[in-house]
């Protein structure tokens, strides 16, 4: 009897082992590059800094123009090279919806789907293919996935003081267009 239970509880790890194994690979970041997303704090509107994993600055955020809707662009740390614009479209339902664009040409919309179990989601059509953004507000934490495939984790658990994300991207990625997607939660969570 002892002999058949110690069989049976091998057999167990080993499907534990296995189905961690073949499902828990899915979510690891395969060279993962680390940034680090900082709003300002005493600032009118939203303005970031994002620096690399040794806090060097790489990137800034900060108003394009006054309007309807806010208006990011997201540049290099001079500002005189412009990857992408953020726009805020104004949206009668009131659910968020942004275009990142590039040269004034939309190449992306971010729609956040309506989720009535909880978390939220969100939905990106752009010239990079599609992509899910799904995640928690409460604890910021959050998966941006291509497909099934996952590309960039977002999460402020690194950081417990002030409004501080931690980024990961997935070696490969256009990582200003990544670092877009993870600007555009940020805002929603401030919306």
């Amino acid at each position: 009897m002892a002999r058949l239970l110690l069989q049976l509880l091998a057999l167990q790890f080993i499907f534990i082992a296995t189905v961690f194994g073949l499902f828990g690979s899915s979510n690891k970041l395969k060279g993962a590059t680390k940034y680090q997303l900082q709003q300002k704090v005493l600032t009118l509107g939203s303005s970031y800094t994002i620096k690399d994993d040794h806090d060097k600055p790489l990137y800034k955020v900060g108003f394009k123009q006054l309007g309807l809707g806010k208006h990011l662009q997201l540049t290099d740390v001079s500002g005189a090279q412009e990857f992408y614009s953020i726009k805020h479209v104004i949206n009668p339902l009131g659910l968020a919806k942004y275009e990142i664009r590039s040269n004034n040409q939309v190449i992306a919309e971010v729609n956040r789907k309506i989720n009535i179990i909880g978390g939220k989601k969100f939905s990106v059509k752009s010239k990079h293919g599609t992509f899910k953004i799904e995640g928690n507000f409460r604890s910021r934490e959050f998966k941006i996935k291509n497909g099934h495939h996952l590309v960039a984790t977002v999460s402020k658990k690194f950081f417990a003081v002030g409004d501080k994300y931690g980024v990961q991207i997935e070696q490969g990625q256009d990582v200003p267009f990544i670092l877009s997607l993870a600007i555009v939660i940020d805002e929603v969570a401030h919306g």
